[in-house]
């Protein structure tokens, strides 16, 4: 399966995750603490079993210094995503946790040493220029508190997306991501759960954003990160509030609009013109060889 294949599959992944959370706690079916609880602890639970399954539970575990750093960003950005949301409108806490994520990638890729080609700038521009144009109608004035929890939720997605470039193997380096962040998550339970909320049907979209959406689909996304550069990894995931928005008028029946249709357009367009480019890249260096 092509790359752009499994990049595509694991933003639908990513959409609908964004899907779930939103149905769940902006619909107040669950307290952010206890979902973010549930979707660590579900999804760790359900990685681990995979790998007893698969006879991998004691082969290529990840270092300490790893667990550590993958936990700590991993719970970071769950914790703090799920507390910021009940603040700020969807199109805002778009536009706050995409945008860190832009900027920490691409700050990191730059700090590496690469340095960006000309279809990529322009790919970069258009996807970014479809991106604030999509969210922006939606967009409003943010409580400042919680528009800090989304930055430094977006600054920690992007920490967990360029520690998958060092994971031994995507499964184990995701299913021990997801064993510390709910160790961690555990033991700060007693902030995080000071307002405890539940409901079946909150419980029940927690697990299947921890089990499904989040497991298997930030394994799937670790598999995809070692064949994308940081600047794909980045671009890329632009394309996410997008296809939420298109899942939203499958699945909620919402109302689909041309300037969707032509936002998203862009957006994907911006996306190809970077994986094109280093698709040429990739080629000049082989023949030059």
């Amino acid at each position: 399966m092509s790359t752009f294949l499994l990049t595509a599959i694991t933003m639908l992944a990513f959409a609908a995750n964004s899907l779930l959370c939103r149905l769940a706690l902006a619909e107040g079916l669950i307290d952010a603490g206890s979902f973010t609880l549930v979707r660590l602890i579900s999804g760790a639970i359900t990685l681990i079993a995979l790998l007893v399954v698969r006879g991998q539970w004691k082969t290529d575990r990840p270092t300490s210094r790893f667990r550590f750093f993958a936990g700590v960003a991993l719970f970071g950005y769950a914790a703090l995503f799920s507390f910021a949301y009940l603040q700020l409108a969807t199109g805002t806490g778009a536009l706050l946790l995409f945008g860190a994520v832009q900027l920490t990638l691409l700050a990191i890729y730059w700090w590496q040493g690469e340095r960006f080609q000309f279809l990529e700038i322009i790919g970069i521009g258009l996807s970014i220029v479809g991106f604030v144009w999509l969210m922006l109608p939606s967009a409003t004035r943010p409580d400042i508190s919680s528009a800090l929890l989304m930055l430094i939720s977006g600054v920690c997605w992007a920490a967990f997306t360029a520690l998958g470039k060092q994971a031994p193997s995507p499964s184990s380096g995701i299913t021990w991501g997801f064993i510390a962040a709910s160790i961690i998550g555990i033991l700060l339970s007693p902030l995080m759960l000071s307002s405890i909320h539940l409901s079946l049907s909150g419980i029940l979209l927690a697990i299947t954003s921890g089990a499904i959406a989040s497991g298997l689909g930030y394994t799937l996304w670790y598999q995809v990160m070692r064949k994308l550069s940081l600047l794909q990894a980045a671009v890329s995931q632009l394309s996410v509030p997008a296809i939420a928005l298109l899942l939203g008028t499958v699945v909620l029946h919402e109302s689909l609009s041309l300037h969707t249709l032509l936002t998203s357009g862009i957006i994907l367009g911006g996306i190809a013109l970077v994986f094109l480019s280093r698709s040429k890249k990739t080629s000049e260096q082989s023949a030059s060889r």
